[in-house]
């Protein structure tokens, strides 16, 4: 009985908030009608460090297996990012494969032999992944949409395992445990949602630099926000002409953007903007809000195998100036999952600094309250979990790049997320 009030009590918080977040009038979510398109087509190889801790485990009535791992892989990497932001449509498409040296130590556990076996181990080999995913909301009318996201990834690692532990027969006799072995394994998983939504996230981009390149060179004169805008709009449609395949002068563009400068704003043309022109290829920063709700699945070759559910999201970017963006979402969502269903939360607040037209900083925290629910009708404890992050972005010249991510994971329960540091560091080459 206590489950179905906690799915009740669930379902009343998301039609309570859907009902808040209802706006009183068609300017609600817009204080004006501008759209702000955004197209990019983007092509990066590189190399990819990432530390993280890993676990797997099955459990039955009978037997168990649990595997926790802290490995480290540098791979080499090559992704393709598209992204289509237009007045009816936001269309995100990637494309990521990746292979390198897989080393890592932990411990496990399997009973499910004659024997339960209790063992640290060490591994080195070889992983090797890749993934494609899509999203697009379409707009009907300015502020309601639809989404449809699909995505789909796989994993093939291949690696020795040098193990030494205990072994504990059905005579509870322990015997010393130490063997060296070959291993593999392949993960695959799927995961979709659909959604219905409020509100438009505006890609800033284009405004970015258009109000950076005024305000620096032309610091003499005032702006509105209108000017801004157009100069931002001429931007994107320079860039929304390049070709990644016979590439782009910067020279070309650097000298239609004057032209534009000084035959529409009566700017004089600044031959130091070639520089800054070379710069500015941020992933997309945004400003507005939008609240979205629907359905959703996820399939795993491993348990748990399929879970299914509903959500609901609320996520809010504040474009403050050409240095700060500011964002915050909080999401909640139901999961069902054969004899336990659980329902996990998210609040994230975050912050963006940005550095000229060259440098990125993000900082924030994650919480993330989690609790199950068992068919019997009791309710698990709460349980909370912590995600303090860092993350540096900087290009380096106009098509290399490096990226940094650090963030610990802090939780009272590992079934909820597991404790632990998050590395990931990026060295890659751009081509857009």
């Amino acid at each position: 009985m206590k489950k179905y009030i906690v799915v009740a009590t669930f379902s009343l918080f998301v039609f309570l908030l859907l009902g808040i977040a209802q706006p009183a009038d068609a300017q609600f979510y817009f204080k004006n009608a501008e759209i702000y398109d955004f197209q990019k087509h983007e092509f990066n190889q590189g190399l990819h460090f990432n530390f993280n801790t890993e676990r797997e485990e099955t459990r039955t009535e009978f037997w168990r297996e649990y595997n926790r791992l802290n490995s480290g892989v540098v791979k080499f990497q090559i992704s393709n990012h598209f992204w289509n932001f237009m007045d009816y449509k936001q269309e995100k498409i990637e494309f990521n494969v990746e292979i390198g040296p897989l080393w890592g130590n932990g411990n496990w556990i399997d009973s499910s032999s004659v024997a339960n076996i209790e063992a640290d181990h060490k591994i080195f080999g070889v992983r090797s992944n890749a993934s494609a995913s899509y999203s697009s909301r379409f707009y009907y009318n300015n502020k309601n949409y639809t989404l449809v996201q699909v995505k789909g990834w796989g994993r093939y690692d291949l690696y020795n395992q040098n193990s030494k532990g205990i072994s504990t027969d059905s005579n509870m006799v322990k015997t010393e445990f130490d063997e060296e072995t070959t291993e593999n394994k392949f993960r695959y998983g799927i995961e979709a949602r659909a959604g219905w939504g409020i509100g438009r996230f505006k890609p800033m981009n284009n405004f970015m630099i258009a109000d950076y390149l005024l305000k620096k060179y032309y610091s003499h004169r005032g702006f509105s926000q209108d000017e801004i805008l157009k100069f931002g709009n001429e931007i994107g449609r320079i860039k929304s002409q390049r070709n990644i395949s016979t590439g782009h002068k910067t020279e070309v563009e650097t000298a239609q953007m004057q032209d534009f400068l000084n035959q529409k704003m009566f700017l004089i043309p600044v031959n130091s903007l070639e520089e800054e022109w070379k710069a500015g290829e941020f992933l997309p920063r945004f400003n507005g809000n939008r609240v979205e709700f629907g359905p959703f699945f996820k399939y795993f070759n491993r348990e748990p195998d399929f879970i299914y559910g509903g959500y609901f999201l609320f996520e809010h970017a504040k474009y403050r100036s050409v240095k700060w963006n500011r964002n915050f979402s909080a999401g909640v969502n139901y999961n069902a999952y054969k004899n336990q269903d659980w329902i996990l939360g998210e609040v994230s607040l975050g912050w963006s600094y940005f550095i000229k037209l060259k440098s990125q900083i993000d900082f924030g925290v994650k919480y993330i309250p989690g609790i199950a629910l068992n068919d019997s009708g009791e309710t698990g404890s709460l349980n909370h979990g912590f995600i303090p992050y860092f993350g540096y972005f900087t290009q380096v010249d106009s098509k290399n790049r490096i990226d940094v991510k650090l963030a610990y994971r802090l939780s009272e329960d590992e079934n909820l997320m597991l404790s632990g540091p998050e590395i990931s560091v990026a060295v890659y080459r751009s081509r857009y």
